[in-house]
């Protein structure tokens, strides 16, 4: 995965590569589930991005909307940044058995490397959350999981100005069977297309 910061202070998580992306189901705070063939979907191909904005705008690359006369960027909505004052939970991703291997160059001294030789041979997943800064170093220098429902953790953040971002790669007890593909699931209140 990267991330970058953008000018405005707009937090950009991807993966490098190229893909397909879909929606698989939403949540609605007021409708609840709702499968893909119930709304109006445009797939997305090409490399993955999620954009988080100061704002509290947070949105991936494919587009839905309740009609298909009101298409729009998924976008869901969340707290500002700067309003975040304990650890949140921006997104969860489920890792298939196979993952493939996006990038040939090796790691910079800006990178971060989480290291998974250790982790039980058990379906993965990575919790990236945010948090101010001061909460990253206590979680980092804590030595306790960082997810309640971790069996095994690895994690390493990133510093904004203001706020760290926690990649939290991680085997979950509630997991047992791996994933068919990548799962990106993005945490907040569906915002729908007028």
């Amino acid at each position: 995965m990267w991330a970058n910061l953008g000018h405005d202070g707009t937090v950009f998580i991807g993966f490098p590569g190229k893909g397909k992306h879909h929606i698989v189901s939403v949540i609605d705070d007021k409708i609840g589930e709702i499968q893909p063939h119930s709304i109006a979907t445009e797939d997305f191909v090409g490399p993955f991005k999620i954009s988080f904005h100061p704002s509290g705008q947070f949105k991936l690359m494919s587009k839905m909307g309740r009609q298909s006369d009101a298409i729009d960027r998924v976008t869901v909505e969340g707290p500002k940044l700067s309003d975040i004052s304990e650890p949140r939970r921006m997104i969860e991703i489920l890792l298939p058995q196979d993952f493939p291997i996006l990038t040939v160059s090796q790691a910079s001294m800006r990178d971060i490397v989480i290291d998974a030789t250790l982790a039980p041979n058990k379906p993965l997943r990575c919790t990236i959350s945010c948090m101010p800064l001061i909460k990253l170093q206590e979680i980092v220098t804590s030595g306790n999981k960082f997810v309640d429902t971790s069996v095994w953790e690895a994690a390493h953040g990133l510093q904004a100005e203001t706020h760290a971002w926690l990649w939290t790669l991680r085997v979950s007890k509630n997991d047992n069977i791996y994933s068919d593909r990548l799962y990106i699931f993005l945490m907040g209140t569906v915002k729908w297309g007028q």
